[in-house]
């Protein structure tokens, strides 16, 4: 007899039995009445429901609540009826019912490969203080005061329990890292994302998943290796290789349209540091190649390589500046206006033909921000500046990597410095 894991079936908000269960893009899931009164997962503190067209009732989950409990998820009649306080005698489940959960008293029986019985994501441990007043909120309403009977120490029978109910309707195995859909149906990840390689719908119901994201956008983030790119920075890509075709092609059917960008690193394949793009515009030539538009997002660290069907992948931290406050924080305004007027110089001291090119390739020089810390990636005009001065790329690197930006502009203020001084163009 294996335990039910740690709040498996738990409402982590109500801490009750999932009723109706909506799983957010995050992976957790709330009951559907919880999610209308939460700002913030439990779990992981990211908004619920916002990526989820309609809120659906995850379909799995919910089958399987009502197969094995199909009592204690059903509202007594008094509340139904609205005819006076809820009886003492219906046990909840709350606080107490819970912790019998936590302690394992819900033994769950299963055969094999319980390695792979992922369908539930883990609950939270512990409410965090942020989510206070939404449980309060959710305590207080009518729907809340709905009783449920729930004998804590009674075991899922196991005539209930059928590997079928745990099998993926694409490939007809073992659910495997599940994916929860916008419409509510559940495949391995894998599995709907050979689906969506063909058509961008959910393989039961056909719904449109173009605008939805199964991709992480920190585990297996597709690597495109090739170029530089900057936060903010237009890149042009002209692409040809089949590899990289079909990752474009994901990137736009399942509505990311974001992919991250590294130069080549012989000893690692592609370098520990990048920049992820987003994709503007596709034009699809009838050869098949495409010329992609992008422009630069957010700086990420690579924390693992892989591969996806012959094109890299990884998963990536994001990077951001370190903020400073008082006497650091005045000091760095002065360098940064600095720093912005002696490049402002050097490019208009340039030659018309270069401006125009530079111009033509990466726009105008942007303006001077004036909170200089806004962006967790600094002032755009540093990684203009960046892109378009005759670096070795190994510097360039290093710039990218940092998270300190007065680093960057004492770096930039003694690149601009030394071509001027040996009238480098």
């Amino acid at each position: 007899m294996e335990p039910v894991p740690r709040r498996m079936l738990g409402c982590p908000l109500c801490l009750r039995l999932l009723r109706e269960p909506v799983t957010a893009a995050c992976g957790h899931s709330v009951c559907s009445r919880c999610l209308r009164a939460a700002r913030g997962c439990p779990g992981c503190l990211e908004p619920l429901g916002e990526e989820l067209p309609g809120n659906r009732v995850n379909v799995l989950a919910n089958g399987l609540l009502q197969k094995w409990f199909p009592e204690e998820g059903q509202p007594s009649a008094v509340t139904e009826c609205s005819q006076g306080p809820i009886s003492h005698s219906h046990q909840n489940l709350s606080l107490e019912a819970t912790e019998c959960l936590q302690k394992g008293q819900v033994p769950l029986t299963w055969d094999d490969c319980s390695e792979k019985y992922l369908i539930f994501q883990t609950m939270a441990s512990d409410a965090t203080s942020k989510l206070s007043e939404e449980r309060e909120s959710i305590s207080d309403s009518d729907e809340d005061n709905v009783s449920y009977s729930c004998p804590c120490s009674r075991s899922v029978p196991p005539e209930l329990l059928s590997i079928s109910d745990f099998e993926c309707s694409v490939c007809a195995r073992l659910l495997f890292e599940p994916v929860t859909t916008p419409c509510g149906h559940t495949f391995c990840k894998k599995c709907v994302e050979r689906c969506m390689d063909y058509r961008p719908c959910c393989p039961l119901c056909k719904e449109d998943l173009r605008k939805a994201s199964f991709a992480n956008l920190t585990k297996d983030v597709p690597i495109f290796v090739c170029t530089m790119a900057f936060p903010g920075i237009s890149c042009p890509l002209h692409i040809f290789e089949p590899r990289y075709r079909l990752m474009m092609r994901r990137c736009l059917e399942t509505g990311t349209k974001t992919f991250g960008m590294c130069i080549y690193d012989g000893g690692k394949i592609f370098a520990d540091f990048g920049c992820m793009l987003k994709i503007e515009e596709s034009e699809n030539l009838p050869d098949g190649r495409s010329l992609v538009s992008t422009v630069g997002g957010r700086r990420f660290k690579v924390l693992r390589r892989g591969h996806k069907d012959g094109y890299n992948a990884a998963d990536v931290e994001y990077l951001e500046d370190k903020q400073v406050t008082g006497v650091e924080l005045t000091d760095l305004c002065h360098l940064h206006s600095r720093v912005y007027a002696q490049a402002r110089n050097w490019f208009d001291h340039l030659p018309s033909i270069l401006q125009r090119r530079i111009h033509t390739q990466h726009g105008p020089i942007p303006d001077q921000e004036g909170n200089v810390q806004a962006s967790p990636d600094g002032p755009q005009w540093c990684w203009w500046l960046l892109a378009v001065l005759p670096m070795d790329p190994s510097l360039q690197m290093i710039l990218l990597s940092s998270t300190s930006l007065h680093q960057r502009l004492t770096h930039l203020q003694r690149v601009l410095h030394y071509l001027v001084q040996n009238q480098i163009l």
